[in-house]
Protein backbone atom coordinates (compact mmCIF):
# COMPACT_ATOMS: atom_id res chain seq x y z
CA UNK A 1 0.00 0.00 0.00
CA UNK A 2 1.20 3.65 -0.92
CA UNK A 3 1.73 5.80 1.95
CA UNK A 4 -0.12 9.26 1.03
CA UNK A 5 1.80 12.10 0.46
CA UNK A 6 1.42 14.89 3.46
CA UNK A 7 -0.39 17.97 1.17
CA UNK A 8 -0.31 21.15 3.46
CA UNK A 9 -0.47 24.60 2.77
CA UNK A 10 -2.66 24.52 -0.44
CA UNK A 11 -4.02 27.35 -2.62
CA UNK A 12 -7.97 27.49 -3.70
CA UNK A 13 -7.52 26.24 -7.57
CA UNK A 14 -11.10 26.22 -8.40
CA UNK A 15 -14.53 26.51 -6.35
CA UNK A 16 -18.42 25.74 -7.10
CA UNK A 17 -20.02 27.22 -4.57
CA UNK A 18 -23.74 27.90 -5.43
CA UNK A 19 -22.89 29.37 -8.38
CA UNK A 20 -19.18 31.28 -6.76
CA UNK A 21 -16.08 30.25 -7.72
CA UNK A 22 -12.76 31.27 -5.76
CA UNK A 23 -9.30 31.47 -7.56
CA UNK A 24 -6.11 32.84 -6.42
CA UNK A 25 -7.87 34.04 -3.10
CA UNK A 26 -10.35 36.93 -5.33
CA UNK A 27 -13.57 35.70 -5.16
CA UNK A 28 -15.67 35.90 -8.58
CA UNK A 29 -19.75 35.53 -9.46
CA UNK A 30 -20.29 32.91 -11.69
CA UNK A 31 -18.72 29.87 -13.23
CA UNK A 32 -17.44 28.06 -16.44
CA UNK A 33 -16.04 25.35 -17.50
CA UNK A 34 -12.30 25.67 -18.76
CA UNK A 35 -12.65 29.61 -17.40
CA UNK A 36 -9.31 30.30 -17.30
CA UNK A 37 -5.98 29.28 -18.88
CA UNK A 38 -4.56 27.78 -15.32
CA UNK A 39 -7.73 25.19 -15.71
CA UNK A 40 -7.47 24.99 -19.52
CA UNK A 41 -4.16 23.24 -18.54
CA UNK A 42 -5.38 21.36 -15.27
CA UNK A 43 -8.33 19.51 -16.44
CA UNK A 44 -8.41 17.50 -12.93
CA UNK A 45 -9.07 20.70 -11.20
CA UNK A 46 -11.54 22.33 -13.37
CA UNK A 47 -15.37 21.70 -11.46
CA UNK A 48 -18.21 21.05 -13.42
CA UNK A 49 -20.32 20.97 -10.64
CA UNK A 50 -21.52 19.68 -7.49
CA UNK A 51 -24.72 18.09 -6.29
CA UNK A 52 -26.05 17.35 -2.54
CA UNK A 53 -29.56 15.16 -2.10
CA UNK A 54 -30.53 12.57 0.12
CA UNK A 55 -29.81 9.07 -1.05
CA UNK A 56 -32.24 7.26 -3.16
CA UNK A 57 -31.68 3.98 -1.16
CA UNK A 58 -31.42 5.30 2.36
CA UNK A 59 -33.38 8.01 3.69
CA UNK A 60 -31.15 8.41 6.32
CA UNK A 61 -28.49 8.88 4.18
CA UNK A 62 -27.50 11.91 2.27
CA UNK A 63 -25.06 12.21 -0.96
CA UNK A 64 -22.32 14.96 -1.56
CA UNK A 65 -21.30 14.85 -5.48
CA UNK A 66 -18.44 16.86 -7.01
CA UNK A 67 -17.31 16.39 -11.07
CA UNK A 68 -14.33 17.37 -12.86
CA UNK A 69 -12.33 17.22 -15.64
CA UNK A 70 -14.54 18.24 -18.12
CA UNK A 71 -15.25 16.97 -21.86
CA UNK A 72 -13.77 13.69 -21.36
CA UNK A 73 -14.18 12.08 -24.74
CA UNK A 74 -16.77 8.96 -24.88
CA UNK A 75 -14.73 5.81 -24.01
CA UNK A 76 -11.96 7.84 -21.82
CA UNK A 77 -14.38 7.82 -19.17
CA UNK A 78 -12.64 4.81 -17.02
CA UNK A 79 -8.71 5.62 -18.41
CA UNK A 80 -8.99 9.40 -17.47
CA UNK A 81 -7.15 10.29 -14.12
CA UNK A 82 -7.49 12.25 -11.22
CA UNK A 83 -4.35 14.74 -10.76
CA UNK A 84 -2.59 13.29 -8.24
CA UNK A 85 -1.05 16.91 -7.35
CA UNK A 86 -4.75 18.28 -6.30
CA UNK A 87 -6.27 18.03 -3.42
CA UNK A 88 -10.26 17.92 -3.61
CA UNK A 89 -12.29 19.20 -0.63
CA UNK A 90 -16.17 18.96 0.13
CA UNK A 91 -17.00 21.52 2.11
CA UNK A 92 -19.72 21.60 4.96
CA UNK A 93 -21.44 24.62 6.96
CA UNK A 94 -23.95 23.01 9.18
CA UNK A 95 -24.15 26.21 11.09
CA UNK A 96 -25.78 28.42 7.87
CA UNK A 97 -29.17 28.84 9.27
CA UNK A 98 -28.31 31.13 11.78
CA UNK A 99 -25.63 32.17 9.92
CA UNK A 100 -27.51 33.30 7.29
CA UNK A 101 -29.71 35.50 8.80
CA UNK A 102 -26.52 38.65 8.70
CA UNK A 103 -27.17 40.66 5.18
CA UNK A 104 -24.64 39.31 2.74
CA UNK A 105 -23.15 36.24 4.64
CA UNK A 106 -21.01 33.54 3.08
CA UNK A 107 -21.52 30.17 4.67
CA UNK A 108 -17.79 29.21 6.26
CA UNK A 109 -16.78 25.56 6.71
CA UNK A 110 -16.52 23.69 9.57
CA UNK A 111 -16.61 19.99 8.43
CA UNK A 112 -14.44 18.53 5.37
CA UNK A 113 -14.30 15.41 3.61
CA UNK A 114 -10.90 15.56 1.30
CA UNK A 115 -9.52 13.06 -1.35
CA UNK A 116 -5.77 12.62 -2.77
CA UNK A 117 -4.92 10.18 -5.26
CA UNK A 118 -2.14 8.14 -5.91
CA UNK A 119 0.23 7.94 -9.37
CA UNK A 120 -1.98 5.82 -11.77
CA UNK A 121 -0.10 2.80 -12.95
CA UNK A 122 -1.86 -0.63 -14.58
CA UNK A 123 -5.05 1.19 -14.96
CA UNK A 124 -5.82 1.92 -11.83
CA UNK A 125 -5.13 4.83 -8.76
CA UNK A 126 -5.51 5.02 -5.25
CA UNK A 127 -7.74 7.05 -3.95
CA UNK A 128 -7.47 8.32 -0.80
CA UNK A 129 -10.08 9.84 1.88
CA UNK A 130 -9.47 11.97 4.87
CA UNK A 131 -12.04 13.08 7.45
CA UNK A 132 -14.50 14.39 8.17
CA UNK A 133 -13.01 16.39 10.14
CA UNK A 134 -12.66 19.98 11.01
CA UNK A 135 -10.79 22.29 8.61
CA UNK A 136 -6.96 23.22 9.53
CA UNK A 137 -7.71 26.79 7.68
CA UNK A 138 -11.04 28.22 6.51
CA UNK A 139 -11.82 30.34 3.20
CA UNK A 140 -9.15 30.51 0.38
CA UNK A 141 -6.42 28.31 1.34
CA UNK A 142 -6.62 24.54 2.24
CA UNK A 143 -5.00 22.37 4.36
CA UNK A 144 -5.05 18.64 4.69
CA UNK A 145 -6.53 17.63 8.00
CA UNK A 146 -5.94 14.55 10.33
CA UNK A 147 -1.98 15.77 10.14
CA UNK A 148 -2.22 14.00 6.42
CA UNK A 149 -3.04 10.24 8.10
CA UNK A 150 -5.95 9.28 5.43
CA UNK A 151 -9.19 7.49 7.00
CA UNK A 152 -9.74 5.07 4.14
CA UNK A 153 -8.03 3.75 1.30
CA UNK A 154 -10.03 2.56 -2.08
CA UNK A 155 -9.20 2.49 -6.01
CA UNK A 156 -10.90 4.31 -8.71
CA UNK A 157 -14.01 2.98 -10.64
CA UNK A 158 -14.64 1.18 -7.44
CA UNK A 159 -16.75 1.59 -4.69
CA UNK A 160 -15.86 1.28 -0.83
CA UNK A 161 -16.37 2.06 2.74
CA UNK A 162 -14.54 4.91 5.17
CA UNK A 163 -14.74 3.74 8.60
CA UNK A 164 -16.26 6.92 10.43
CA UNK A 165 -16.55 6.44 14.56
CA UNK A 166 -20.14 3.98 14.68
CA UNK A 167 -20.93 5.50 11.17
CA UNK A 168 -19.16 4.81 7.52
CA UNK A 169 -18.74 6.53 4.32
CA UNK A 170 -19.46 5.12 1.24
CA UNK A 171 -16.85 6.30 -1.62
CA UNK A 172 -17.05 6.05 -5.40
CA UNK A 173 -14.13 8.10 -7.27
CA UNK A 174 -14.09 7.66 -11.09
CA UNK A 175 -15.63 8.05 -14.60
CA UNK A 176 -19.05 9.02 -15.10
CA UNK A 177 -21.27 10.23 -17.83
CA UNK A 178 -21.37 14.06 -17.16
CA UNK A 179 -25.03 14.49 -15.69
CA UNK A 180 -25.83 17.84 -17.06
CA UNK A 181 -27.55 19.54 -19.52
CA UNK A 182 -26.79 22.09 -21.67
CA UNK A 183 -28.37 23.31 -24.66
CA UNK A 184 -25.41 25.50 -26.07
CA UNK A 185 -26.41 26.63 -29.29
CA UNK A 186 -29.67 27.98 -27.41
CA UNK A 187 -27.08 29.58 -25.17
CA UNK A 188 -25.13 31.40 -28.20
CA UNK A 189 -28.51 32.94 -29.68
CA UNK A 190 -29.44 34.14 -26.33
CA UNK A 191 -26.15 35.67 -25.78
CA UNK A 192 -24.00 35.78 -29.25
CA UNK A 193 -21.66 37.53 -27.58
CA UNK A 194 -20.21 34.58 -25.96
CA UNK A 195 -19.87 32.87 -29.38
CA UNK A 196 -16.11 33.87 -30.01
CA UNK A 197 -16.89 37.72 -29.59
CA UNK A 198 -19.81 37.29 -32.40
CA UNK A 199 -22.32 40.24 -32.98
CA UNK A 200 -25.00 38.60 -34.26
CA UNK A 201 -28.33 40.01 -32.50
CA UNK A 202 -29.81 38.37 -29.57
CA UNK A 203 -32.73 36.13 -29.99
CA UNK A 204 -34.51 37.47 -27.08
CA UNK A 205 -37.17 39.88 -27.05
CA UNK A 206 -34.85 43.42 -27.60
CA UNK A 207 -32.98 41.32 -30.00
CA UNK A 208 -34.78 39.95 -33.18
CA UNK A 209 -37.40 38.60 -30.80
CA UNK A 210 -37.47 34.79 -32.07
CA UNK A 211 -36.90 33.06 -28.96
CA UNK A 212 -39.01 34.74 -26.06
CA UNK A 213 -39.34 31.46 -24.51
CA UNK A 214 -35.11 31.28 -23.43
CA UNK A 215 -34.11 27.81 -23.47
CA UNK A 216 -37.07 26.33 -24.05
CA UNK A 217 -36.62 25.50 -27.10
CA UNK A 218 -38.01 21.43 -27.77
CA UNK A 219 -36.23 19.33 -27.93
CA UNK A 220 -32.56 20.80 -27.14
CA UNK A 221 -29.15 19.58 -27.95
CA UNK A 222 -27.40 18.98 -25.12
CA UNK A 223 -23.47 19.97 -25.56
CA UNK A 224 -22.68 16.91 -22.84
CA UNK A 225 -24.96 14.46 -24.23
CA UNK A 226 -21.10 12.34 -24.86
CA UNK A 227 -18.95 13.48 -22.45
CA UNK A 228 -17.64 12.30 -19.18
CA UNK A 229 -16.55 13.70 -15.88
CA UNK A 230 -14.74 12.66 -13.31
CA UNK A 231 -16.96 12.13 -10.25
CA UNK A 232 -16.10 11.87 -6.56
CA UNK A 233 -19.16 10.95 -4.95
CA UNK A 234 -20.00 10.36 -0.89
CA UNK A 235 -23.03 8.54 0.52
CA UNK A 236 -23.25 8.71 4.70
CA UNK A 237 -25.70 9.85 7.28
CA UNK A 238 -26.72 12.42 7.82
CA UNK A 239 -25.86 12.62 11.58
CA UNK A 240 -22.45 13.40 10.51
CA UNK A 241 -23.14 16.84 9.39
CA UNK A 242 -25.94 17.69 11.33
CA UNK A 243 -25.41 20.42 13.69
CA UNK A 244 -27.09 23.97 14.58
CA UNK A 245 -28.40 25.57 11.67
CA UNK A 246 -31.95 24.16 12.08
CA UNK A 247 -31.50 21.31 9.12
CA UNK A 248 -29.99 23.61 6.77
CA UNK A 249 -26.54 23.09 5.35
CA UNK A 250 -24.27 24.43 3.05
CA UNK A 251 -22.14 22.36 0.55
CA UNK A 252 -19.48 23.35 -1.63
CA UNK A 253 -15.93 22.09 -3.17
CA UNK A 254 -12.51 23.28 -3.91
CA UNK A 255 -9.90 22.03 -5.46
CA UNK A 256 -6.37 22.75 -4.54
CA UNK A 257 -2.61 22.72 -5.46
CA UNK A 258 0.53 24.17 -3.68
CA UNK A 259 0.84 26.96 -5.88
CA UNK A 260 -2.28 27.84 -7.20
CA UNK A 261 -1.40 26.48 -10.78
Amino acid sequence: MKNARPIAGLLALGAFVAATVLYAHVPVRGFDLRGSPVLVKRPGADITDTYFFPSPTNPSNVVAVMDVYPLIPPGAGTTTFFDQSVLYTMKFDNRYANESITPGSRPVEDLVLQFSFGPAGNGSQQVFVYGFGAPVTVGASTKLINSGAPSGVGFINKSFAVANGASSINVFAGGRRDPDFFNASQFYNIFPDRNQGSTAPSCLPGGSGTCPQGFNSAPGTDLFANSNVLSIVAEFPRTLIAGTGNGVVAYWATTSTTSGQ
